[in-house]
């Protein structure tokens, strides 16, 4: 898995590109988890358009940092999710967890 960053106002998004399993989650934790713990981050948006497989550990990553942007007041999204990437969230009973975006001028 690869990505790049950009910010666009308050929020910090991640492009991701590839497939978010249990080869790649582990790693993608800790990176995010340590741009999180430097930075006073208001908003995390993975912006989830190059994703093109996500297997239970892509889940526990995204739920996960979900949960660590709430507990520290902060705003959690995904953005862009393809079909094949809001299948794996449906069958999850995951898709209204998550606060979803489909674009970019959508970010609040």
């Amino acid at each position: 898995m690869e990505y790049t960053i950009r910010d666009k106002g308050i929020h910090k998004i991640y492009e991701l590109v590839g497939s978010l399993d249990i080869y790649s989650a582990s790693k993608m934790k800790k990176e995010i988890n340590a741009v999180l713990d430097e930075d006073d981050i208001d908003s995390l948006v993975l912006d989830m358009s190059k994703v093109t497989h996500m297997d239970s550990s892509g889940i526990a990553l995204i739920a996960n940092l979900q949960k660590k942007m709430k507990t520290a007041g902060s705003k959690f999204a995904l953005l862009n999710v393809t079909n094949d990437i809001m299948a794996v969230l449906r069958l999850s009973s995951l898709d209204n967890f998550f606060t979803i975006y489909n674009s970019e001028t959508d970010l609040k």
